[in-house]
């Protein structure tokens, strides 16, 4: 049996994940890199299994809406709301696979995957559909942390709120 990357890449990239969340929640820099990471991710299964992956979209809005917020405007109240509700969809996006984990399996299957690997990555998908939800709720009350409430006028950036 040889090693498949996925076996070490999929717990790998769930701790990094986690431990981002855990070290970095209050100012939301692990949304960056891991949005990075995942849309990197979704972008190479697309070419090497020649099918749509929506983690290209999904990761994709974390990762635009996290550039914005790090390098053009701050944590606005828009960016705000558009970074919970992409981490919302990117946890959406694992929930499909458990959701339908029956017909994925079969598919997995067929696909010759080890059922090792296939519970390594129903686990992986589990547990970063947890992550994602988590980031998302984490954000939205990053916001509130900062005295900025969440029916609050929009184009105020939380930064010149602390100040």
């Amino acid at each position: 049996m040889t090693l498949e990357p996925g076996f070490i890449l999929m717990p790998l990239y769930a701790m990094a994940s986690w431990y981002g969340l855990i070290t970095q929640a209050n100012t939301g820099k692990h949304l960056l890199p891991i949005s990075l990471i995942g849309w990197l991710w979704a972008g190479i299964n697309i070419a090497r299994s020649k099918r749509l992956d929506l983690g290209i979209v999904t990761f994709g809005l974390v990762l635009l809406a996290s550039i914005c917020e790090r390098y053009y405007y701050g944590f606005t109240r828009g960016l705000r709301w558009g970074l919970t509700i992409s981490c919302f969809l990117v946890a959406a996006n694992f929930s499909l696979v458990v959701i339908f984990w029956k017909p994925i399996s079969k598919d997995l299957a067929r696909s010759n995957k080890s059922q090792v690997w296939m519970k390594i990555f129903w686990s992986y998908c589990a547990c970063m559909m947890v992550f994602w939800l988590c980031a998302g709720y984490k954000n939205q009350m990053r916001g509130e942390n900062l005295g900025y409430s969440s029916s609050s006028a929009g184009g105020v950036s939380y930064d010149s709120v602390q100040q």
